[in-house]
């Protein structure tokens, strides 16, 4: 039996270091917004008329998902942001929230997330490494949620909605806060139930419901919002 350690392992914190010590660096430099976020209506951009995305939409989606290894985990995240946004906007007045500051929240809540790993799928091409997936939510974790609130801030995006995009984890723990931050949390819940059901727990989001006091009556209406289905389809 050979006595040398597995060559997997250090594969992958060989990966890990080289991806590391230049992602910083690759995340100083923030893109630029596509879009004015002062005049940015999200209950017409999440309606999807004819079937088609508003074109704003498309232009934030080529901005987070433009990757040379990664595009299709990006997508994924970009899919379960706009579903989360569309719930977050229906479900926010029920939590006494604000439906746009919600649903711009809910938009932009994995930003952080997107641009880092954008960045690491760049490192990853140029170096010819992939980093794993215990790597990169490390480092996501690490660095995302600054990422996002400086972006945040340079792209102009109303306070509010900024705010609870990067602390809506944390904000549900105060009171002033915790209506919008419940519709993204809430929202969030949905998405993933009407994208990924098989991966979600039975009861779930039942169980969230009744811990938020939504009735039983407005959740069934919810889940059967012909208007989400329909963006839901728009972005495949």
């Amino acid at each position: 039996m050979s006595n040398h350690p597995s060559t997997a392992p250090q594969a992958a914190l060989d990966a890990r270091r080289v991806i590391a010590a230049g992602l910083r660096e690759r995340l100083r430099e923030l893109p630029a917004s596509p879009f004015d976020w002062a005049g940015f209506d999200p209950a017409a951009a999440l309606r999807a008329e004819g079937g088609s995305p508003d074109l704003r939409l498309v232009a934030l989606q080529r901005l987070l998902c433009t990757s040379p290894a990664r595009s299709a985990e990006l997508r994924g995240l970009w899919t379960e942001s706009v579903i989360t946004a569309a719930f977050a906007m229906r479900v926010a007045p029920d939590f006494g929230g604000n439906a746009d500051t919600a649903a711009i929240a809910g938009l932009l809540h994995r930003s952080g997330d997107m641009l880092t790993i954008r960045a690491i799928a760049a490192l990853e091409h140029e170096a010819r490494v992939r980093l794993d997936a215990v790597g990169k939510a490390d480092l996501c974790a690490e660095l995302g949620v600054g990422v996002l609130d400086r972006t945040l801030r340079a792209w102009g995006v109303p306070v509010r909605a900024a705010t609870t995009a990067a602390e809506w984890r944390r904000l549900r723990d105060f009171p002033d806060a915790a209506s919008d931050a419940t519709a993204i949390w809430f929202g969030r819940l949905l998405a993933l139930e009407l994208i990924s059901p098989q991966f979600c727990a039975p009861g779930a989001v039942d169980s969230a419901a009744r811990e938020a006091g939504l009735p039983a009556e407005r959740l069934s209406v919810l889940r059967v919002d012909a208007t989400i289905a329909k963006l839901l389809v728009s972005l495949q």
